[in-house]
């Protein structure tokens, strides 16, 4: 475990995060802001395989297929990050895979707080920068309102007028 020295510049008390380590440490800000760039750049390759696939569907397939394979590797190395900020094993991440689990893992990572000062995953990370905060708020409003419009539209009823448009393939 590393220890604070009165001897040492602020900048040498804290790890900077690495997005493509399994090792360091990550806050709750920066999980959610780089969250939101790794969705961004997600919902542009989906767009991206979507349109290549009326130029090659075996192209368009294989590239979306490899991409997803990075996508879910760099998430789970954010999401190691941050377990390691709670002092807690990456073999956490298995929960994901357990169905009650995973909601509970998912809260715990976006509401605890990281462990302060030094634990056995290294130094603590960095204060978040004003870039971190404003996508950190950003991916927040976001949520919050797509579970406002989720609310809305299981309260109007909007959900069987759109499965029902979609099995009669018409809107």
């Amino acid at each position: 475990m590393t220890e604070l020295s009165l001897e040492k510049t602020p900048e040498e008390h804290y790890a900077y995060p690495d997005p493509l380590g399994f090792s360091g440490r990550i806050g709750r800000m920066r999980l959610l802001a780089w969250s939101l760039i790794l969705g961004l750049i997600a919902s542009v390759v989906a767009l991206l395989v979507l349109l290549a696939i009326k130029v090659s569907p075996t192209l368009a397939i294989t590239f979306g297929a490899t991409l997803t394979i990075v996508f879910v590797v760099v998430n789970l190395r954010i999401n190691a990050q941050r377990l390691h900020d709670l002092n807690w094993s990456a073999w956490m991440l298995l929960l994901h895979l357990v169905p009650v689990a995973n909601l509970v893992l998912t809260l715990a990572l976006l509401l605890m707080p990281g462990t302060p000062g030094p634990n056995k995953y290294g130094l603590p990370p960095p204060p978040n920068s004003t870039a971190v905060k404003v996508l950190a708020w950003i991916n927040i409003v976001l949520m919050v309102l797509g579970l406002f419009i989720l609310i809305i539209g299981l309260a109007l009823g909007l959900q069987d007028s759109l499965i029902n448009a979609a099995n009669s393939n018409s809107l």
